[in-house]
């Protein structure tokens, strides 16, 4: 789907909205700690934009994800997520890739301006 000659073609964002929806088991580490913490990731293809709810620590967010793409003409893609979590407001930055059952698993970091040691996470497919 991408390449590093600078002619990549552009993400399908409608096939991979599609694909990545679905409940999502979460994992991760606290920005600038070491304590960690699991929760549930849903996402929602809803009219073309996909909806995001995380709950952590018994706390729900709503926002919605971005696809974009990293490493310059390299055109990685990546999904960008605004969110809140412990009062703060952060950025999140998540890598896929496909299980062996061919569900997405996604890894990521997420930060603060002047975030020391980012945040991580991980979402693992719930298979229904």
């Amino acid at each position: 789907m991408f390449g590093a000659d600078g002619n990549a073609k552009p993400v399908d964002e409608e096939f991979l909205r599609g694909y990545m929806a679905g409940e999502y088991d979460l994992i991760g580490r606290k920005a600038d700690s070491a304590a960690t913490y699991t929760g549930h990731v849903t996402l929602r293809d809803n009219g073309g934009v996909l909806q995001v709810t995380r709950t952590v620590e018994g706390r729900t967010d709503k926002c919605a994800a971005r696809f974009d793409t990293v490493a310059g003409a390299d055109r990685i893609p990546v999904l960008r997520i605004h969110f809140h979590f412990d009062g703060k407001e952060y950025d999140a930055t998540y890598r896929w890739q496909s299980d062996p059952d061919n569900y997405p698993r996604f890894t990521g970091y997420f930060y603060l301006a002047g975030t020391k040691l980012p945040g991580l996470e991980a979402f693992f497919p719930i298979h229904q």
